[in-house]
């Protein structure tokens, strides 16, 4: 209860949920006594795993504890006042990802898998996560490959499968292809219609986790022509955020031939980039991890205007149209860029003078002539070569200092040159 009251107060928009897993786990110890243990057990299952309806899993729920004369059992009255919490049936209708909770921490076991154990010591432990971070992000970067150069073969004449292909990934479409298939099962029933919005019953052959046929399920689609608005009572898309089989065979029979964007989520789609791929990380390849560079200059560049414009309501408002208007132009016309000049680089109007190089003189006198040198001097020189050039492979660092110092005297011997040369000087 601590923990959630807790999440209540700082996740304020989040959904706190139990984990099935626990729940059932603790069945056997806290019914394991009662004389009519199996035929609960089985009642209690069927309403958790299969029933559609809400109201159907509280009557069963309540029908179940008065025919077994259970009704005053604390475990059970304390699940049936949180059932919203861990029951399936009220959990459909907000968006999950498609995470159940049937399983005891999946997400993090998946992660883990095959690096860490129960015998991980704090040290390997630490080592181990670095591996299971490399693995994920090469993981990541072979589905996106393979998400843009291939693509799963169409099952269907659809339309709309042709253009799910084209946009979500090739994980996302093989599930929505999966609900394709289910079309096969289902038939359709117009209950009425009121204006635009028409109530069409579909019914649907449920199977049991063994892959068994169970029984034949009924549910209701809503569908609104007007304003292309769809929903069913099965909630799959609230929930897993992909439209279901019932949605698809009932556009089917519309002859829909493009989905609504609404009903395809950016997290699917393949061309989105996602944040977390912006982060640098050790394992990028270089030119991936420019781009990121790029990025987070750009980001601290962003903050520091962001601090300024949130000073004053002007501020603000400049600020907002500016960027308002570069990213127009930087999604709409790539030729912006060319016709960009930096401020730093414009040409000002401060005269310029250019500075010529003094012409070369003979100097008076005997001109130099190199002496030729005896067989010991050139040894001697050959010598010193050689350990020139060993010291500036041990201490390149140095060497590169050196080299940074000499052509900044350079620079300024040649700038002292052409200033005495215009004024009449001979070197």
């Amino acid at each position: 209860m601590a923990i959630q009251g807790a999440v209540r107060l700082v996740f304020l928009n989040s959904h706190h949920r139990l984990y099935l897993w626990h729940i059932m786990k603790k069945v056997p110890e806290k019914l394991g006594g009662l004389n009519e243990y199996k035929a609960i057990k089985k009642i209690l299952k069927r309403i958790t795993y299969e029933v559609v309806d809400i109201h159907d899993f509280e009557d069963t729920y309540l029908k179940m504890m008065a025919e077994f004369n259970i009704d005053k059992n604390e475990w059970l009255n304390s699940l049936f006042k949180i059932r919203d919490r861990w029951a399936p049936i009220y959990v459909k209708g907000i968006f999950w990802v498609g995470m159940s909770a049937t399983q005891r921490s999946e997400s993090v076991n998946a992660f883990f898998d095959g690096y860490v154990g129960p015998t991980t010591s704090l040290k390997q432990f630490v080592e181990q996560y670095d591996n299971a971070l490399k693995s994920k992000i090469e993981k990541e970067n072979k589905a996106d490959f393979a998400s843009f150069n291939s693509c799963f073969p169409l099952i269907t004449d659809c339309y709309f499968e042709k253009q799910l292909q084209e946009a979500y990934t090739n994980e996302i479409f093989k599930l929505f292809q999966d609900e394709l298939r289910g079309m096969i099962y289902c038939n359709l029933t117009l209950n009425g219609s009121h204006g635009a919005v028409c109530s069409i019953q579909v019914s649907d052959i449920v199977k049991g986790k063994e892959c068994v046929l169970r029984k034949q399920v009924v549910y209701n689609v809503y569908y609104n022509e007007e304003e292309f608005d769809i929903k069913c009572s099965c909630q799959l898309f609230e929930f897993k955020g992909i439209i279901c089989r019932l949605i698809c065979k009932v556009f089917l029979e519309k002859n829909v031939k493009d989905i609504p964007s609404r009903y395809i989520l950016s997290r699917w789609r393949k061309n989105i980039k996602r944040m977390h791929t912006y982060v640098l990380n050790c394992y990028d390849d270089p030119q991936t991890s420019e781009e990121k560079q790029r990025y987070n200059k750009l980001c601290s560049h962003f903050t520091k205007a962001a601090e300024f414009g949130a000073e004053s309501n002007d501020k603000y408002i400049f600020l907002m149209k500016c960027v308002d208007e570069v990213i127009e132009k930087l999604m709409g016309n790539t030729t912006c860029m060319e016709k960009f000049t930096p401020m730093s680089l414009e040409a000002t109007d401060a005269p310029h003078q250019n500075f010529l190089t003094p012409l070369k003189v003979r100097s008076k006198g005997r001109p130099p002539s190199k002496r030729k040198k005896s067989k010991v001097e050139e040894i001697i020189i050959r010598n010193k070569k050689k350990k020139a050039q060993t010291k500036g492979h041990v201490a390149q660092d140095d060497h590169c200092t050196q080299e940074s110092v000499v052509l900044g005297l350079t620079m300024w011997m040649e700038k002292l040159t052409r200033f005495w040369g215009s004024q009449g000087f001979v070197f």
